[in-house]
């Protein structure tokens, strides 16, 4: 992704000094409020693809659709999806909408899970509503000011390292040694930290307790990578500051976020978030979740299959915040393990199982991943600590016996380094054969 330039960095300045109005009310908006401005958005969106985008145009009329029917919500739900292999297979001719330059665009590219390369272009303007929809996420957990300084340790740069100055922003590689990101927490003593689970488990661990307590961390904002509440209220104790987590995608953007209060707010005035139901699941079962981005004009994407899965809910949260919530978020699909009967067994579940390992035997385990390489095979990379023996390898072997059907084979490797992907994330449950998700048609 390309650095912002500086009439864009100008532009956002000015947008966050003199407007950015409708972001900070906009979460208190009633529900009938938000679905009006969302529907209004959508038709405009829906009736720009078609006109300049070739992809829609025919993705449309091959279902007998022209932006004058779309008159209402049950209208747009019978959209059809769009999935990444569709939107990999048509960019950027066409996917791009007409007028706009891929030169003057700004990408974003990502591998994924999937390790196909996917590429999504914004342009500036939907750019800066995207960074200011940030600061406003950084804001859901403390007082975020714009002296304060921010570690961001990813796999790139962000477009900008400040606004003129203002929020400040240190950028650490994260295929850098852990003992090289501890060091800079402790330089830069940073008040907002931004990194993956995996990333923060590690450098808490490699911190000493003197350097813990000279440490200003006022919050620390995970994402990317599955993680559980059990462990970021762990880490957050450890820390002294909260440890919430984002839900986002290089497509889609700013989907969701925690609040002090631990609830995940769908950040619904930037996607309009639906869920469709699994085929064969039962009812009331997380649903597939199925985004439209409302600023992205360039390379919309809507009713984009965003392969995770969770459940909508609407209610009142302590924060104040009207946005509705996620829950029983599991994960990427493509992480979950399909067993040699078709039984499935999602990724939040099997990440719970694996952190019990850690929390049950702390010394024994410095790091794990459970990888399913065959329907009837899965194997726990360990990395063992101090305390690891042939007993405990036993134990774990004996405990996840539990969880697998006869004729899985569970076993338990010893590894100096458990697997990554090319740019350093880990990720914790990986399934290496691959299974296609269809949502079933359905409403939101």
């Amino acid at each position: 992704m390309r650095n912002l330039q500086i009439f864009e960095l100008a532009a956002l300045l000015k947008e966050f000094m003199f407007g950015g109005a409708f972001l900070r009310r906009a979460p208190y908006f009633s529900r009938d409020e938000m679905q009006a401005w969302q529907l209004d958005r959508i038709r405009r969106l829906v009736a720009h693809a078609y006109a300049h985008i070739p992809f829609y145009r025919d993705h449309y009329r091959r279902a007998g659709f022209a932006p004058p029917d779309l008159r209402g919500w049950e209208d747009f739900h019978r959209l059809p999806v769009v999935t990444k292999d569709e939107v990999i297979a048509n960019y950027p001719e066409r996917m791009l909408a007409a007028g706009y330059d891929l030169d003057r665009l700004i990408v974003s590219r990502s591998s994924g899970s999937s390790g196909k390369v996917l590429d999504i272009c914004y342009d500036s303007r939907a750019m800066v509503t995207y960074a200011l929809a940030g600061l406003r996420l950084y804001e859901m957990g403390f007082a975020y000011r714009p002296w304060h300084r921010q570690l961001y340790i990813y796999t790139s740069p962000y477009p900008f390292n400040s606004l003129f100055g203002l929020y400040p922003m240190h950028f650490v590689p994260t295929l850098t040694p852990v003992a090289g990101i501890a060091a800079a927490l402790v330089k830069v003593r940073p008040e907002l930290l931004v990194c993956y689970p995996s990333h923060l488990k590690q450098i808490e661990a490699e911190l000493p307790a003197d350097a813990r307590a000279s440490l200003r961390l006022r919050c620390v904002s995970v994402n990317s990578e599955m993680s559980t509440q059990a462990e970021r209220d762990y880490l957050a104790g450890r820390l002294g500051c909260p440890v919430l987590d984002e839900y986002s995608s290089e497509e889609l953007t700013r989907i969701a976020a925690q609040c002090r209060c631990g609830a995940y707010h769908l950040f619904e005035d930037i996607n309009y978030i639906e869920t469709l139901p699994v085929p064969g699941a039962e009812p009331g079962a997380p649903g597939v979740i199925v985004g439209t981005n409302l600023h992205n004009f360039a390379m919309p994407m809507i009713r984009y299959v965003q392969n995770d899965l969770g459940t909508l809910r609407e209610g009142a949260c302590a924060c104040g915040w009207k946005f509705r919530q996620l829950v029983n978020l599991q994960g990427r699909k493509n992480d979950s393990f399909l067993l040699p009967s078709g039984r499935e067994i999602s990724s939040g579940f099997l990440l719970d199982a694996t952190y019990e390992i850690l929390l049950t035997w702390r010394t024994a385990v410095k790091d794990f991943c459970l990888v399913q390489e065959a329907p009837a095979l899965v194997i726990l990379q360990v990395i063992p600590g101090p305390g690891w023996s042939a007993e405990i390898a036993g134990k774990i072997r004996a405990r996840f016996g539990e969880f697998f059907e006869p004729g899985v084979v569970f076993r338990v490797d010893e590894v100096r380094e458990c697997t990554k992907t090319k740019t350093g994330k880990r990720n914790p449950i990986i399934r290496r054969f691959a299974a296609t998700l269809r949502p079933a048609a359905g409403k939101a």
